[in-house]
């Protein structure tokens, strides 16, 4: 019979360490949705709208040069104003954005009309600062409190959410030419624009986890002289060059190469940060257990950085004692750690989350497959007290009743139905697609 291959709704997402942005292809977040601004592991930015004098504007094309920037073209409906009806696509916008750490926005509006313009350009913002768990899962509780403060003469908006000790706030500053205001909901610009005269401004949103501010880029730009370029070109130079007269095989290498800067995601460990590879895009922007180590075994030979920093990082993360609710157990290599409002407060077990079967004997394949592809001694030394640690676990808690073979399940009542690659409930099914019941055996344990 034939397979049904199903392609998602078209959408625009764009993202740069822990901070990730999906929205409609133009550019907006049509509340209620799934889209947003994200921010470790939660939704700063849930609806998000661009008007001229109260009417929506009209999508002419909108990409993603760059997986940290996006640029959309917009175009206005017909809408009175002051001085007269204003005529359907007269008006040009352009707004670009740029994430790193915070999001810089820019928008260059442009009267391509006869006439001279007089309209508000109206940006309104929601935040409902909700746990991704609960949007994934489209169950969104309420419980804490949100607040929002306006400074006029600094043209700064912050909102902010608390929750015991959980905080998590977004602090938006305008940079133009003019003075802002903020009322019922929206930032808004009073734009009077010449026949062929432009206008150029900018909104910073600075991000704050409680401790540290992730402050919004200072350029919007996404051409080679821009940092975030600078940094993948970085990136580039210290991974494996490949030359061959394939053309196409050039750009589907130089693509991945790419992608996989794209998923870097920093973590500190030890007083140092370490970059290892993120899990996906949106849901998965978390430090995991199996998907670094197993991307660090595929990419070994284009750059062995992540294998390293995959090693420190996940050592340093082993569990040192039996914790059921989080399925942790001396030895064991965790499956995920969170950090939301539902990680914060305990209310999900992802502190970290050790629930995985495969991770631990996975971090023994790869620290033995980084000596065996660089020579690298040192690296054994340096994470041998972890191995033991995983062989041990091995023995002592993988295998429960001692046959020799891993075991395979959870002891948490919170814990996961499946611990193997595929982990999401109706994962591993029968023939006739029924959820198979435990015991289950793995080709991959």
């Amino acid at each position: 019979m034939p397979v049904e291959i199903k392609v998602g709704p078209p959408q625009l997402a764009i993202h740069q360490g822990y901070t990730v942005l999906v929205t409609e292809p133009d550019g907006q977040i049509a509340w209620a949705t799934d889209k947003g601004l994200y921010f470790l592991d939660t939704r700063v930015i849930s609806a998000y709208a661009l008007y001229a004098n109260g009417q929506p504007w009209d999508l002419l094309s909108s990409g993603a040069p760059a997986s940290y920037g996006a640029k959309i073209f917009l175009t206005n409906k017909a809408f009175p104003s002051e001085g007269g009806d204003v005529a359907a696509r007269t008006i040009s916008l352009v707004v670009s954005r740029v994430v790193d750490g915070g999001m810089h926005e820019r928008f260059d509006v442009t009267n391509h009309g006869r006439k001279p313009v007089h309209f508000n350009l109206e940006i309104a913002l929601r935040s409902d600062f909700s746990d991704i768990f609960e949007v994934k899962s489209a169950r969104i509780v309420r419980r804490g409190r949100i607040k929002t403060a306006w400074v006029e003469e600094a043209g700064e908006l912050t909102t902010a959410y608390s929750n015991g000790e959980f905080t998590r706030s977004m602090t938006t500053r305008v940079r133009a030419d003019m003075p802002a205001m903020y009322a019922n909901g929206r930032l808004n610009f009073t734009l009077q624009l010449p026949p062929g005269a432009s206008w150029s401004g900018s909104l910073l949103y600075d991000l704050f986890d409680g401790e540290r501010l992730y402050a919004a880029p200072e350029s919007c730009d996404l051409d080679a002289g821009s940092p975030q370029e600078a940094a993948l070109q970085e990136w580039r130079e210290r991974c494996l060059r490949i030359e061959t007269g394939n053309a196409g095989f050039c750009r589907l290498f130089d693509q991945a190469v790419e992608d996989l800067a794209a998923l870097r995601l920093p973590v500190e460990s030890g007083g140092e940060t370490h970059v290892v590879p993120a899990a996906g895009l949106p849901w998965f922007v978390a430090l995991f257990g199996r998907d670094p180590l197993i991307v660090s075994l595929q990419t070994m030979t284009l750059n062995p950085e992540f294998a390293y920093a995959t090693l420190e990082v996940l050592g340093a993360w082993q569990a040192k004692e039996v914790d059921a609710y989080r399925d942790a157990e001396p030895g064991k290599i965790l499956h995920e750690l969170r950090r939301g409002e539902l990680a914060t407060l305990k209310l999900i077990p992802h502190t970290p989350y050790y629930g995985t079967a495969d991770a631990t004997p996975l971090y023994l394949v790869l620290l033995h497959a980084l000596w065996r592809a660089t020579g690298d001694l040192a690296v054994v030394r340096r994470h041998l007290q972890t191995a033991e640690g995983c062989l041990s676990w091995i023995d002592e808690y993988g295998d429960r009743d001692g046959d020799g073979f891993q075991e395979y399940g959870t002891r948490s009542g919170e814990g996961y139905e499946n611990v193997g690659w595929k982990d999401s409930g109706e994962a591993v099914v029968d023939v006739d697609g029924s959820n198979v019941s435990k015991p289950k055996a793995l080709c991959e344990l």
